[in-house]
């Protein structure tokens, strides 16, 4: 049985006598059944949410894989994940020891991030600020019933005498709010780069620190964007399913619809990648993991990822983000200590 004839049978392209054909080939013997699980799991993997990528792109380097990797044989070394190369052996041997020998950074990596109890209250009664460190969450609640959960490597200031006269925080890094709606007292969110507005929502920043930008995405509510920079006077109101993008001097960008847990869903261990610049999906690694990660081939840093995962390892995206996009990592432990 070819490689080429596995993945016509895995991408729905095989006729029906090519269908028959292969499963009458997974009845021969048990490792004809195992070649064949390998290639599945990687073309189609299930982990609590299925794996998304887009299509045209991902079948294309799919292909590209299975073809330089016909005759290749490579196990992954500690700490490293790394594209297919060519070599002298089946590819499903290479494929079942990624699957299977899970032990580059399971020595110091976590499934999920650190996050701390959401009973708190705060009282800004003389300014607060809150930070967090990367693999870091916190959760908490202000003193007009509002919750905040701060994502890694962030840090928000909650204003002098919050709640009396004002309603105001400054947000560096990333965030999501749950806002209680009060009387004629909007809450705001003030980043580099823009400024957030609200009555009661639910919402989510990102102020990366070395972004000159703000992401701003609504999932409930009403929100009203504008820059930071009190010259530029164009806003925008945000509704549900929409986000904006705000940078250093620019008015916000008009309203999207998007799936917009790529912008909230670590706030339920969800990654989702929509067309998402390979760098910056290594940004989110990196901060929710708490390590770093070195791409080998730096001019793959602007590749696009589309994928979805849940509750996944970190040794389990990289494992199939090398193999799907064709690129090497190496992964080295954070600054946490």
């Amino acid at each position: 049985m070819k490689i080429i004839d596995i993945h016509r049978y895995l991408s729905d392209e095989a006729s029906a006598e090519e269908k028959r054909e292969l499963e009458r080939w997974l009845e021969i013997s048990e490792e004809n059944r195992r070649v064949f699980e390998s290639f599945r799991k990687i073309y189609n993997v299930e982990l609590g949410y299925r794996y998304h990528f887009d299509k045209e792109t991902a079948l294309a380097k799919f292909r590209k894989v299975m073809e330089e990797d016909s005759h290749s044989l490579k196990s992954i070394p500690f700490n490293k994940y790394d594209k297919p190369k060519k070599r002298s052996a089946g590819i499903w041997l290479k494929v079942a020891a990624i699957l299977i020998a899970v032990i580059g950074i399971s020595i110091y990596v976590v499934t999920s991030t650190d996050v701390t109890s959401d009973d708190r209250v705060v009282e800004a009664v003389s300014g607060t600020l809150i930070s967090t460190e990367p693999g870091e969450q916190k959760s908490f609640r202000l003193s007009d019933g509002s919750r905040i959960k701060l994502n890694a490597d962030s840090e928000i200031y909650i204003s002098h005498g919050y709640g009396k006269e004002s309603r105001s925080v400054v947000l560096t890094g990333e965030a999501f709010f749950e806002i209680s709606s009060v009387e004629n007292l909007n809450f705001e969110v003030i980043t580099s780069t823009a400024r957030v507005e609200i009555l009661g929502t639910k919402f989510g920043v990102r102020a990366w620190k070395d972004r000159d930008e703000s992401i701003i995405a609504v999932q409930s509510g009403k929100v009203s964007v504008r820059s930071i920079d009190e010259e530029i006077e164009d806003s925008i109101v945000l509704n549900p399913g929409e986000y904006s993008r705000v940078e250093l001097g620019m008015p916000p960008t008009a309203a999207q619809s998007a799936d917009i847990d790529q912008y909230i869903g670590w706030t339920n261990q969800l990654f989702v990648f929509n067309e998402t610049p390979l760098k910056d999906v290594l940004r989110q690694l990196e901060l929710y993991f708490n390590v770093q990660i070195e791409i080998e081939d730096s001019s793959s840093i602007e590749d696009p990822v589309t994928a979805r995962y849940r509750n996944e390892s970190l040794n389990e995206i990289l494992e199939y983000t090398s193999i799907t996009h064709g690129v090497n990592f190496k992964v080295k432990p954070g600054t946490k200590e």
